[in-house]
């Protein structure tokens, strides 16, 4: 028999794909470069650059249906441009800054020391987008796009809108007899942390604003304690600039969330000061794992200016903000369980001349210090 087949016939939806094979060859046709638009210091002083080959390996074309019709989309494929931007995420980060400031004490002003910087994190998603909308367009330099965050306290802060109107505490502590190495890192850490603010509620932490302590960062090696024993390191005499923290601290009357002894009694920490004269109140750090931390409980911006004076051989710490009617009063020491200092230690040292005899640390007697402060 002779059958005639039914059969049915579907019109294609798409007819004609010279357009997005336009765009596949557009995207092709040269490099692809990924610029900064506002670059700051530290970024990179090359853009990236994808060539046309590593883009071929990129390029995906995919079937989109819109209702009764179809089209094809031609782009980069988002999970391999994430691989791309993904490792430069991590070095183009920028932490926000608030600016610096000083008081002045005459007119009660601050006066910007240092600007204010946004935070920056590169937005992997929205440059992916931004990609794929400059290529089909046939622009092949794209600037990468960054989620910017302000800082909280601009370079225009005034004053009494932060709370910052006088001088709430003031102490210093004396590092007569030190090297000139270690004063220089006394110098050097004390710097970092003129003009800082610390927000209302918020807990400061020493290390975390201290930064690099390194030779490149303009830090000398001088003696510091490690492992119970007083060696050469990079950075000796930074516990002075914290300790001058603490003092500040505790007798601003400002709730101390971690604060360390150090091994043992240092001689520079006993000296008379304004406010102290004795054992007991010294603030060990070692960066990270030992630490100072303090919190501003008051409903006030404290800002905090650091002075050094290498004639008088002494270190100033000063708080401002608005004083919530506080007061502190700190007892003398209570010295007691008092144990004998050992014996000279002498060890041989290679880089001294023969007969030479070089001190390091003077022996002083371990004790029990208590301090009460109301």
């Amino acid at each position: 028999a002779e059958i005639t087949l039914a059969y049915r016939e579907t019109a294609p939806r798409i007819l004609d794909a010279t357009v997005q094979a336009d765009a596949a060859r557009q995207i092709l046709s040269q490099p692809l470069t990924l610029t900064i638009a506002s670059p700051l210091e530290g970024d990179p002083t090359e853009p990236v650059t994808v060539t046309p080959e590593q883009l071929a390996t990129m390029l995906r074309i995919n079937r989109i249906e819109d209702g009764s019709s179809a089209r094809f989309e031609v782009g980069l494929d988002p999970d391999a441009l994430r691989q791309l931007l993904t490792p430069m995420v991590e070095p183009l980060a920028r932490q926000g800054q608030n600016a610096r400031f000083v008081f002045n004490d005459d007119t009660h002003e601050l006066e910007p020391i240092a600007p204010s910087q946004d935070a920056r994190a590169l937005d992997v998603d929205a440059t992916i987008e931004a990609i794929n909308q400059s290529l089909v367009k046939g622009t092949h330099s794209v600037p990468l796009t960054f989620a910017v965050t302000q800082p909280q306290v601009p370079d225009t802060a005034r004053g009494v809108d932060l709370g910052i109107t006088q001088l709430v505490s003031d102490q210093y502590t004396s590092f007569k007899g030190s090297t000139a190495e270690r004063m220089q890192n006394i110098q050097a850490a004390a710097a970092r942390f003129h003009g800082l603010l610390v927000a209302p509620g918020a807990t400061f932490s020493f290390s975390d604003n201290i930064g690099d302590i390194s030779l490149d960062s303009g830090f000398a090696e001088a003696l510091i304690i490690y492992g119970g024993r007083t060696i050469r390191g990079i950075g000796g005499g930074v516990c002075q600039v914290s300790t001058t923290l603490f003092r500040a601290v505790y007798f601003g009357g400002f709730p101390i969330v971690e604060r360390n002894a150090h091994a043992y009694r240092v001689g520079y920490y006993e000296q008379a000061t304004n406010s102290w004269n004795g054992p007991g109140l010294d603030a060990a750090v070692y960066t990270p794992l030992v630490d100072f931390k303090f919190v501003n409980d008051t409903p006030y911006w404290l800002l905090m200016e650091t002075y050094f004076y290498p004639a008088a051989q002494r270190l100033q710490w000063k708080f401002y903000s608005t004083s919530d009617g506080r007061t502190t009063t700190v007892n003398a020491a209570t010295v007691s369980n008092i144990v004998a200092a050992p014996e000279p230690s002498y060890e041989e040292n290679a880089e001294l001349a023969a007969g030479e005899i070089k001190q390091v640390d003077y022996q002083a007697d371990g004790a029990d210090v208590v301090v009460t402060r109301t």
